[in-house]
């Protein structure tokens, strides 16, 4: 069970057993292959361990994910994620600028009758570099979920802040959330008992994440 970020003199505090983690890990390594990103490498997971202060947070504070739908072949984790993305491929990555997931990560610059001549220049200018930035935040967050209990400093708080804003922009993307009806539809999915297929587990992914980052957020602004 995950527990909230909250604001400690050391830094920033939460607590992630070792499948969510795995999922994190997972959804910030789909998210750079997107970006045409490699993942660090893939130290093993430390074992959960919770620390003596987080075996006391209150219920609220805590939120629990299901076990993916698996298929015949894949592992539980393994068929959702492969369904998320829908867009992986060899070693050979390329940026697919069409994929409306990879639009949400880099939108267009400007709209009107000039958005595609200035998306272009935008493109050209600043791509890249919005781009490496996004891939380092990233792989910043990849890594920092190799223990079970984070203690983040303001900076990396903020780049993991971003991490997961990323995946919910992809997640979006893939639950084609377009107006406050799509995102209310989504949002109806809180059980994990609800989680019977891809599209639902999805829908609790973003959720969780939503979560998770809502409790970072408001744990960053506390300390402004």
């Amino acid at each position: 069970m995950a527990l909230a970020f909250k604001s400690t003199l050391r830094g920033y505090s939460a607590y992630l057993e070792k499948p969510e983690r795995q999922i994190l890990r997972s959804l910030f390594s789909d998210v750079l292959t997107l970006l045409g990103g490699v993942s660090p490498a893939d130290e093993p997971l430390e074992e959960d361990k919770p620390k003596l202060f987080d075996r006391f947070r209150p219920r609220q504070e805590a939120a629990q994910l299901p076990e993916a739908p698996a298929t015949e072949n894949d592992s539980p984790t393994d068929a959702a994620f492969w369904d998320l993305v829908g867009s992986l491929t060899s070693d050979d990555v390329q940026v697919d600028l069409n994929d409306p997931a990879v639009q949400r990560l880099l939108p267009d610059a400007r709209s009107g009758h000039d958005a595609e001549e200035g998306s272009a220049q935008f493109r050209d200018l600043a791509q890249e570099d919005i781009r490496q930035d996004k891939i380092a935040d990233l792989q910043r967050a990849y890594a920092l979920v190799q223990t079970p209990s984070l203690m983040l400093s303001q900076k990396e708080a903020e780049a993991f802040g971003r991490a997961l804003n990323q995946v919910r922009l992809v997640l979006s993307s893939r639950l084609d959330i377009e107006h406050e009806d799509d995102a209310e539809r989504v949002h109806e999915i809180d059980s994990v008992d609800q989680a019977t297929d891809v599209e639902r587990y999805m829908a609790l992914l973003y959720n969780f994440v939503s979560w998770l980052q809502e409790t970072l957020m408001q744990a960053l602004i506390g300390d402004l």
